[in-house]
């Protein structure tokens, strides 16, 4: 069944969002699974750990994101390096990204708590319209575009630098570097570009006793032409097992934030979202689910 015409104005402003804007999808849980943002954390534990990202957006809004995204990473035995891979498929409405990519670290100790590394991400992301999907006013424009699809490839590259010890971290990354062109929707420009994102983040988790700890955490990122968004987080920690708190993303929500470790195996997450631009009274907030799986420590 076709979209009404409100889908139509997502889809621009989605393009939109392209020109000007943030062009990675959000997530809240970044915490909980860093991998997503910088390459240089393959590699950073003793063990391997796959995790499952999945994210609804603006429950309630027709053609809202939806982000899902499956990694896995880990260290190498014998050398100081890790690696790792993700899978990621986000659709809004008619239009949706799917990417595949595989990651690299190396690993350098500054001395007994303190290691800094650096990571390469290579990957391919494939986009994908449906117009076929879209009802215009004018039934001329509407027959012209009746079952057109595109479908084309772009390679993506990111790098990243992490700084990290037993309780604090830091990171600065850099993606889409290849400034790939763009050509979803009708752009009349012609100049739609993926645009360079860059993260910094940094952590630090302060244990108050043997069984209660306090963990700040923030993400500043920046896209040229787009305002400055920041991501500013609180987790308190119980026996390193239970864990809650709160985040605050400047210009566009607040969310609660809670999560389970089980046996140092199982971990799950969830976020819930309350929008705080316009689109707050068109929606019923964000849902973010995190399950992650860690197997055994595989090097000293």
């Amino acid at each position: 069944m076709k979209k009404r015409i409100f889908s139509t104005l997502l889809l621009l402003a989605t393009t939109g969002v392209f020109l000007l804007g943030q062009q990675k999808p959000l997530t809240t849980l970044f915490m909980t699974n860093p991998f997503l943002i910088n390459p240089a954390l393959a590699g950073t534990h003793n063990y391997f750990q796959v995790i499952s990202n999945n994210r609804f957006q603006w429950v309630g809004f027709t053609d809202a994101p939806i982000t899902n995204t499956l990694s896995v990473y880990g260290p190498l035995v014998k050398y100081p390096m890790g690696w790792g891979a993700s899978i990621t498929y986000d659709v809004v409405g008619p239009t949706s990204v799917g990417s595949i990519h595989g990651a690299y670290a190396y690993h350098y100790t500054l001395n007994e708590d303190m290691k800094i590394s650096a990571g390469l991400n290579l990957g391919i992301l494939q986009y994908k319209i449906d117009l076929s999907n879209i009802d215009f006013e004018n039934e001329t424009d509407d027959q012209i575009i009746n079952g057109t699809k595109e479908n084309y490839y772009l390679p993506d590259a990111t790098v990243g630098i992490y700084f990290y010890s037993s309780t604090y971290y830091a990171g600065l990354v850099a993606n889409y570097l290849f400034n790939n062109k763009i050509k979803i929707g009708t752009d009349p420009t012609g100049n739609s570009r993926l645009k360079s994102h860059f993260y910094l983040n940094g952590g630090y988790k302060y244990y108050v006793n043997r069984e209660w700890a306090l963990e700040p955490s923030l993400v500043l990122k920046y896209v040229y032409h787009a305002p400055l968004q920041l991501d500013i987080n609180a987790r308190v920690w119980y026996k390193n097992m239970i864990w809650g708190g709160f985040s605050y993303r400047t210009q566009e929500a607040v969310s609660i934030l809670l999560g389970y470790v089980w046996e140092k195996k199982i971990y799950i997450g969830y976020s819930y979202d309350v929008v705080l631009n316009p689109l707050f009274s068109h929606n019923y907030g964000s849902h973010e689910l995190m399950l992650g799986y860690r197997f055994n420590a595989i090097k000293d």
